[in-house]
Parts: structure tokens; sequence; C-alpha cells
């Protein structure tokens, strides 16, 4: 108990990440007399949050950066639509389970490479050509969602075969997703990179203080890029999630993603301005986010506009909180 009370007093924020749960998981069990706390809803919320989740750590690094990703939907999309195109033409008709699940793990492979690519020219942009963040990605986003919608025309990409819809919806021991699982494993390698890597360290350096970490001898350029390539591949195991999900894919998949997802890295204590953040607290925010839009779901009468209404409100308002608590701490 002394090791979680000191954890807490040190982790002040992720101390105000569990209260918010807490209230959260109580305040919708009471709206929907207890049905919210069923074994079946919370599988639900663990199943649908990792889509979100995986491409919200993506938007973490770039923000701990100091910039930012716009292009984390555009990236799902398109991987999404290329993957499942790659998937239909190389799975093998009348294949073994075995057989099935390898192709599906090239597949995987392919779309993290994929999404690769896309974070390195967004990257090039930002760390080689000196675009601000915000406007690179901006662009670059336009440039992928334009090449998703060129590709499928806007309409869908269906009759994949079951191997995608079945392993994402497979629950291990018949209890945890394998969509949980996965986030999982993302959120336990950016935790690793950024807690115990020099890479990780550098990406805090830039964020915090940009000239100081190039006179320290850090090669900005090469560490942003980077950055910005592992963010394109989190991003893609977002869309192949999306798709498995959906049984099919468009380009319109990711469209309500973006702002909840830097609404949750916000809420986690990502610092907009660079150089803090924490997976711990990305974890408890985007459990927190997904039980809100899973309650919401709950309520038929609140609609998809009062829910994108719901999430820029509270954007602006935790960062509103986030800013007079950080200038009351510089006044002390």
């Amino acid at each position: 108990m002394n090791s979680i009370g000191k954890y807490l007093n040190k982790e002040s924020n992720n101390a105000r990440l569990l209260l918010m749960l807490l209230i959260t998981l109580a305040g919708l069990a009471i709206a929907t007399g207890g049905s919210f706390l069923s074994v079946n809803q919370m599988q639900l919320v663990a199943y649908l949050f990792p889509e979100m989740g995986v491409m919200s750590l993506g938007m973490m690094l770039a923000m701990i950066s100091g910039g930012i990703d716009l292009t984390v939907v555009a990236v799902a999309d398109l991987t999404g639509i290329l993957s499942c195109l790659l998937l239909k033409a190389m799975m093998p008709a009348d294949a073994s389970l075995p057989v099935q699940l390898c192709v599906l793990l090239v597949i995987l492979l392919s779309g993290m490479i994929m999404g690769g690519i896309c974070g390195a020219f967004t990257g090039t942009l930002i760390a080689r050509i000196g675009i601000p963040a915000m406007v690179a990605t901006l662009g670059a986003s336009d440039i992928i969602l334009g090449l998703a919608v060129g590709i499928t025309k806007g309409s869908s990409i269906k009759e994949l075969p079951e191997i995608l819809n079945l392993a994402v919806n497979y629950r291990i021991f018949g209890i945890l997703p394998v969509p949980t699982l996965l986030f999982a494993i993302c959120a336990g390698g950016v935790a690793f990179i950024l807690n115990k890597t020099a890479f990780g360290f550098k990406i805090y350096m830039i964020g915090s203080n940009k000239d100081a970490s190039k006179y320290s001898g850090v090669d900005n350029k090469k560490v942003l890029t980077m950055t910005y390539i592992i963010s394109g591949m989190l991003a893609s195991v977002s869309g192949i999630l999306m798709c498995g999900h959906f049984n099919s894919a468009r380009s319109d998949f990711g469209k309500s993603y973006l702002t909840p997802s830097i609404l949750i890295c916000v809420l986690a204590g990502v610092n907009p301005n660079g150089g803090k953040g924490k997976v711990s607290g990305m974890v408890l925010a985007v459990i927190i986010l997904q039980m809100l839009s899973s309650g919401f779901a709950l309520f038929q009468n609140i609609s998809d506009y009062y829910k994108n209404l719901i999430w820029g409100a509270v954007l602006i308002l935790v960062m509103i909180i986030n800013v007079v608590s950080e200038r009351r701490k510089n006044g002390k």
C-alpha cells in the first residue's frame, strides 16, 4: 500500500485519472441501472478502446517531441485499405488455419511498413525541410486521405477473408479480446522506448528544448523523423483493427478518432508544447474516454453530433484546467 501511495503522490495526474475513472464508472453504472457493469459491456469496452488507443500512442509521441501528428487517421485508413487489398490478393483458396494466420501476420507487418513510409514522409517535411508540424501533418493528411479515396473511389472494400474478422474478434481464454492484447504490446513497446532507451530520452529533450538538445549532440532531424515513422506504424495497427472490426475497409473509418486521440493525450497529461507525457496516463485516459463513448451509445437520444460537441468541449475544459494548474505550480 505504501508503494501505491508513493506512486500516486509522484504521479499526481495518474491519481486524478484514477479518480476520474472511478467516478465515470460509478456515474454510468447509476445512469444505466447497473447494466453498464455487466461482463459483456466491460468486454465490449476492452474490445473497442484499442483502435483509438493505439492511434493515440502515436499522437503522444509526436506531442512529446513538441509537434503533433494530424495524419494518424488518414494513415490508419490508407494502410487499412492497402492491407485488405493485399490480404485478398495473398490469401490462398481453402488455406488451412496456420497458413491463414501466417498470411495475416505478414499483412500486419506489411501494413506497419506502409504506415512507417507515411510517417517518414511526414517526418521529412517537419525535420528535414522545416515545415511546422501542424501545417505539415495537415497537408500530408490530405494527401494520404486523397490516396485512400482514389484507391477505393469512395466505396468499401468488402468480401475479405474471414480470418481477419475472426482474429480481431477472438477472445483469448474466452475473456481477453485480441485487440486488447495488441494494445498492451504497443503500449509496452512505447513505454520501453520512452523510459528505457536513449532514443526516448532524446524525444523528451527535443520536446523540452530543441536548441539545447541540438547543442547537446542530439541529431534532432533523425530523432524527429523516426518519431513520426513510429507514429505511422502505430496508426497502421489501428487501421487494421478497424478493418477487422467492420470486416471491410473504407477511407472514412477513422474520421471520428482525431479529436478523441488529441483529447486522450491532453487528458493523460501530455504537454502540447512537448517534453512531458507517460504511457500509464495514456492507458487510463483511453479507458475513460472509451467508457464514456460506450456509455453514450446506451442512450439512443444522444446522437453522434452531440458526441463531437462533447469531445470538443471536454478537450477545451481539460486544456484550461491543465494551463491553470501549470500556472499555479510555476507561481509557487
